[in-house]
């Protein structure tokens, strides 16, 4: 008899698994902001991407090869973030910036291939379609952080350049990709304010294909003839 008949609850939770992903997103998202400044919390952020990650790879997982190439991805991404916290080094946060936006970006789209197939629309394919909207912002932080390794001053917090963290980076991008614009951080040179250009559109086409998506699923009754 197979393990999901035997315990159903376990069933039920396989069977939501873009809600985990979004739930542990969302749990990062609020308590980020209090924990960053600090190295304890810090490393409680980093354990919390760690679940991130796992779920992640839960989510996406639909063969053992996008498992493998999944964990290839997340596992250096761990390494250099825990290494990154100990040395301090900016090499080592690029590092780890640079295989977490590889990640992210093979995460996006697998959720993407899952929430946009054509057939039914289900409350997991819903939370999918949220986790992939906040991942896609988090994916632009890191390329962001790798940005500014490249570019010194890249960004500027009140008109000063300066070297974010990944916690002002992930504000800085869901202000882009939300249109919300505050103007406290801003792109400073013209790789990032093109970079934050093709953030903008990248989110506008989101709502916009996932709107009609939804559409498609739930056409209009007046519609018919």
């Amino acid at each position: 008899m197979p393990v999901i008949n035997r315990h159903p609850r376990l069933g039920q939770i396989l069977a939501q698994r873009c809600f985990s992903l979004f739930l542990a997103l969302l749990v990062m998202l609020v308590v980020m902001p209090y924990l960053a400044e600090t190295p304890q919390g810090r490393a409680l952020v980093g354990l919390l991407n760690i679940v991130i990650l796992v779920t992640a790879v839960v989510a996406v997982e639909r063969s053992r090869s996008s498992f493998v190439i999944a964990m290839l991805l997340g596992l250096p991404t761990l390494f250099f973030q825990i290494l990154a916290l100990q040395s301090d080094l900016p090499g080592h946060f690029a590092l780890s910036w640079g295989f977490g936006a590889a990640f992210y970006a093979f995460t996006i789209a697998h959720l993407l291939h899952y929430v946009l197939r054509r057939d039914m629309m289900t409350a997991d394919k819903l939370y999918g379609a949220v986790a992939a909207y906040a991942m896609i912002a988090i994916f632009w932080a890191y390329l962001y952080g790798v940005q500014q390794y490249f570019y010194p001053g890249a960004f500027a917090s009140h008109g000063t350049p300066k070297t974010l963290d990944m916690a002002e980076l992930i504000f800085y991008s869901f202000t882009v990709i939300t249109t919300a614009g505050f103007g406290d951080v801003t792109a400073h040179v013209i790789q990032s304010r093109f970079a934050t250009i093709l953030e903008s559109v990248t989110g506008v086409m989101y709502v916009a294909i996932l709107i009609a998506r939804l559409t498609s699923v739930y056409p209009f009754v007046g519609m018919k003839s």
